[in-house]
């Protein structure tokens, strides 16, 4: 039995929990036996209270492998033995220091040590984090969806949770500088920082284009699958991008993306160009500038369409059979 941690409840639908979800499917399908353990605490660091009560728990696990994710590790790590510790896959998505601040650096590279092995979702996050212990790259997989349909419109969408790192400022900003026609449409919780989406929201009504933004939220898998169907650009502003699975789905699909840099993007920097805009992160006049070359030129859309369609990216069955192959790697009981 493969022991899965999950921070939180389950439901969401941030790129980590989606990866997470389509392991455990792809598990199950493969008849490997998975239990699934919600760990309830203020990740990434909780109260003690709390860290005390979750190692308890993971201790208390039956025998098999246990696979957790990074954001609750470094939170927890410290508070099991070293048995517990040498049964544990890490499963990192984004290094934490990124969005928490360099000060969990050094306590999330000391708790990554103490797992049995680690999986980081992208090399970029791997290279961004001193790891110890024995790591491998697991890329997201893919699905496979019909090509974008409204390539050559002014719809834009972006799909990230609103929080600092995804940057919605630097895109309001940057749309706030187009001359060109265009409406955005962001799908993405709210609700993971209140007060900076108030901002930015404000933001918006500042610059005078709060009529031209759409604030979604956290959509459903098929009304999310119909706004890629619908959209002309997907445009992502972050930051730091680990991954981007979005920007993944809307690469699969054919869809003109401009992007501040992502990990997916550094496997294929043969394409950076030709199958996607990238711009500089926090650069709104950058962004603005390439918005308006696709939103202006259907041919440059057009272009970043079919070098889209072309590109080779990993379906699931291939990344979870590569996941096992990590599982089965470790030496447990």
């Amino acid at each position: 039995m493969i022991h899965f941690l999950s921070p939180g409840a389950g439901g969401v639908r941030t790129g980590g929990y989606l990866y997470n979800a389509r392991l455990i499917e792809g598990l199950h399908k493969l008849g490997r036996g998975v239990s699934t353990c919600a760990l309830q605490g203020g990740w990434p660091i909780p109260e003690p209270v709390d860290r005390r009560r979750c190692a308890e728990q993971i201790a208390a696990l039956p025998p098999g492998p246990i696979v957790a994710d990074g954001l609750l590790w470094t939170g927890v790590a410290q508070s099991l033995g070293p048995s517990v510790a040498r049964r544990c896959l890490v499963l990192v998505h984004s290094p934490l220091w990124r969005e928490e601040g360099d000060a969990l650096r050094a306590p999330e590279e000391a708790a990554l040590a103490a797992a049995a092995r680690v999986v980081c979702t992208s090399a970029r996050t791997a290279s961004d984090l001193a790891i110890a212990a024995p790591c491998a790259v697991i890329e997201p997989g893919t699905d496979r969806a019909p090509p974008a349909a409204a390539v050559g419109g002014a719809r834009l969408l972006c799909v990230a949770t609103v929080t600092p790192r995804k940057a919605h400022d630097v895109l309001v900003d940057a749309l706030a500088r187009l001359s060109v026609p265009w409406r955005l449409r962001c799908a993405g919780s709210l609700d993971r920082d209140v007060a900076w989406a108030d901002e930015v929201v404000a933001q918006a009504r500042r610059l005078g284009v709060a009529d031209r933004i759409d604030w979604l939220g956290e959509l459903a898998e098929a009304e999310l699958a119909a706004e890629y169907a619908s959209a002309s650009i997907l445009v992502h502003p972050a930051r730091y991008e680990g991954w981007g699975m979005a920007l993944a789905e809307a690469l699969a699909r054919g869809l003109p993306v401009v992007s501040t840099p992502a990990g997916i993007f550094e496997a294929r920097s043969e394409a950076r160009g030709s199958a996607w805009i990238e711009v500089a992160a926090a650069d709104p006049g950058a962004l603005a500038s390439a918005l308006g070359q696709v939103l202006s030129d259907p041919r440059r859309a057009a272009s970043l369409h079919r070098h889209a369609l072309a590109l080779a990216l990993p379906d699931w069955p291939r990344q979870v059979a590569r996941f096992v192959e990590q599982i089965d790697a470790m030496e447990v009981s």
